[in-house]
C-alpha cells in the first residue's frame, strides 16, 4: 500500500477537511498572526510569493507543527522564480518563449526554475500556462500565453513542463482549465466564457490538455471560466457556472472524458469569478468538492469546518473528500514528501545556470520583426544621429512605470554613438515642434496584461 493510503486512514474528519486547504502567506504577513492562523486552520499546503528562503522555511516549519502530513509549498512560477522567491530572476513572459520557438531553452529554463525553487524550498507550481491567446484583448492571456496556436503551446508550454517536473523536484499545475483565452474580461472581476463549440474546444484546448496529461502534468488549476459547449446547467440572472462549481466540466469532463488522474486545485476562491456564485462562504468547499475539486487555494476561516458540517450532513460524501485527499497526497509523494525520514536534499541541488543567461538567450531569439512598412527597419544609425524615444504605456493598476523600462533600448542606441532623447507619454502638442530636430523617432510601446489594467 502506497504510504498517504496508510495516511488517509489514520485521519480524523477534520484532519482531512484541513489537508486540502491552501493558505496564502505574503511576505509582509505579520508572523505572530499568521501562526494563529495555521494552528486554527492546519492547512495541508502553504502559497507563497515574493519571500526570501529563509523565511519560506520558517512559515513552513511553523505550518508543520500544526499539519498531519508535510506541508507542501506552492506558487505561480509562470516564468521564472522570482515570482515565489525574492532576487532570484525572471525570464521573458511566455508569448516570448513562443516566439523564440527553442524546445531546449525552455525546457532548460524550466529546469533552472525547478532547480532554485526546490532548493528554496518550494514544491508546487501553478504554471504553465497552457492557456491560447484567441482573443489578444484578455486580460488574462496576452503575454502570459505561448501562442494563438495550440500546436505551439504544446510544443513550448510542454518543455517548460517537461522541464519544471525533471527528477521530481517539482510538481506543475496547467492552468486554467477549460482554457481562458477567448473572453476579453477577467475572472478577478467576473465569471468569464469561453464560447467555443464541442468541436473547436476539442481540437484547441482539449487537445492542449490531453498533450499535457501524456507528458505527465501532476495536477491542473481549475479557472472561473464557464464553458457552455460542455455545461447545460445554467443559473438564473447569472448564467452557465465556473468550472469550480461545475461537476459536468471538473467530473465528467476533466477527470472523465479527458482522463486526467492527478490532483485538481482551485484558482482562488477569493476571486469575483467564483465568490460571486454563492450566497454563502460556508457553500464554496462543499460545492467545489461536489464538483470534482481536490485543493482550495485562499480558503477562508471556516472552509474546515464547512467540509465536516457538510460530510456529516450528508451534503458532501465522505468518499469525495477522501478522493480529495487522496490525490492530494499522492502528488505530495511524487515529489517526497511523504518519504521516510525524508532527507533534506535541497541543499544539494545544482543550478545548472544563471536565470539571466538562459533569459537573455530566449529573448535574443524571441525578438520577430511583425511588420516593416516601407522598410524603415534596419535604420542606419551613424555617430551623432539624434534619436527621440516616446514610452508609451497603458494606464496603470497594480504597478507604475519605473522610468527604466526602456533602458535596454536606449543603451544600445547609445552603443552606436546616437543621442538620446526620451519622453514618456508624451502629448502630441508637446513634441510636434522637436519632431524636426532628429533623426529617428521611436514609439516604444509597453502595453500588457502584466500590468493588470483588467
Amino acid at each position: 500500500m502506497l504510504r498517504h493510503k496508510e495516511l488517509i486512514e489514520k485521519m480524523s474528519l477534520e484532519d482531512l477537511a484541513s489537508q486540502i486547504l491552501c493558505q496564502e502567506i505574503y511576505d509582509y504577513d505579520d508572523p505572530e498572526k499568521i501562526e494563529k492562523k495555521l494552528a486554527d486552520l492546519k492547512p495541508g499546503s502553504l502559497f507563497v510569493t515574493d519571500m526570501s528562503p529563509e523565511k519560506i522555511k520558517m512559515y513552513t516549519d511553523m505550518a508543520n507543527k500544526y499539519s498531519v502530513t508535510p506541508v507542501m509549498v506552492a506558487s505561480d512560477i509562470e516564468y521564472g522564480p522570482e515570482t515565489a522567491i525574492k532576487n532570484s530572476g525572471y525570464f521573458p513572459h511566455p508569448m516570448a518563449w513562443g516566439a523564440c520557438n527553442d524546445e531546449g531553452l525552455i525546457e532548460q529554463a524550466g529546469r533552472i526554475s525547478a532547480q532554485i525553487s526546490r532548493k528554496a524550498g518550494v514544491h508546487w507550481t501553478f504554471s504553465p500556462v497552457v492557456d491560447i491567446n484567441f482573443n489578444y484583448n484578455s486580460p488574462e492571456c496576452n503575454i502570459r500565453s505561448v501562442s494563438d496556436n495550440p500546436e505551439r503551446v504544446i510544443k513550448i508550454a510542454g518543455a517548460f513542463l517537461k522541464g519544471l517536473q525533471t527528477d521530481n523536484l517539482m510538481a506543475a499545475a496547467v492552468k486554467h482549465f477549460p482554457g481562458q483565452g477567448v473572453d476579453d474580461r477577467s475572472t478577478h472581476f467576473v465569471t468569464t466564457i469561453n464560447t467555443l463549440s464541442k468541436e473547436e474546444w476539442m481540437n484547441s484546448y482539449g487537445k492542449v490538455y490531453k498533450k499535457m496529461f501524456e507528458m505527465g502534468a501532476m495536477s491542473v488549476m481549475i479557472g472561473h471560466i464557464g464553458l457552455p459547449c460542455f455545461d447545460d446547467e445554467v443559473e438564473e440572472n447569472f448564467g452557465v457556472l465556473p468550472a469550480c462549481f461545475s461537476k459536468n466540466l471538473l467530473t465528467n469532463l476533466l477527470k472523465g472524458e479527458l482522463g486526467f488522474k492527478g490532483c485538481v486545485v482551485s484558482d482562488a476562491m477569493t476571486m469575483i469569478g467564483a465568490c460571486s456564485r454563492i450566497d454563502s462562504d460556508k457553500e464554496v468547499p462543499v460545492r467545489y468538492l461536489n464538483a470534482g475539486g481536490d485543493v482550495i487555494l485562499f480558503p477562508e476561516p471556516g472552509d474546515a469546518k464547512s467540509i465536516v458540517d457538510g460530510v456529516k450532513s450528508g451534503k458532501l460524501p465522505l468518499e469525495r473528500l477522501q478522493d480529495a485527499v487522496d490525490r492530494f497526497l499522492s502528488l505530495k509523494e511524487q515529489v517526497g514528501l511523504l518519504k521516510e525520514n525524508n532527507p533534506q536534499f535541497e541543499s544539494s541541488i545544482v543550478v545548472e545556470d544563471t536565470v539571466s543567461n538562459v533569459a537573455a538567450k530566449i529573448a535574443d531569439k524571441s525578438i520577430t520583426l511583425v511588420r516593416n512598412y516601407k522598410n524603415i527597419i534596419p535604420k542606419d544609425i551613424k555617430k551623432g544621429s539624434k534619436v527621440l524615444v516616446l514610452g508609451v504605456f497603458e494606464p496603470y493598476f497594480q504597478r507604475k512605470p519605473t522610468g527604466k523600462e526602456f533602458a535596454p533600448l536606449i543603451d544600445e542606441f547609445e552603443k552606436y554613438g546616437a543621442k538620446v532623447d526620451y519622453i514618456f507619454n508624451a502629448q502630441y502638442d508637446e513634441i510636434q515642434n522637436i519632431l524636426p530636430e532628429y533623426d529617428l523617432v521611436v514609439a516604444a510601446c509597453k502595453m500588457s496584461s502584466a500590468d493588470y489594467h483588467g
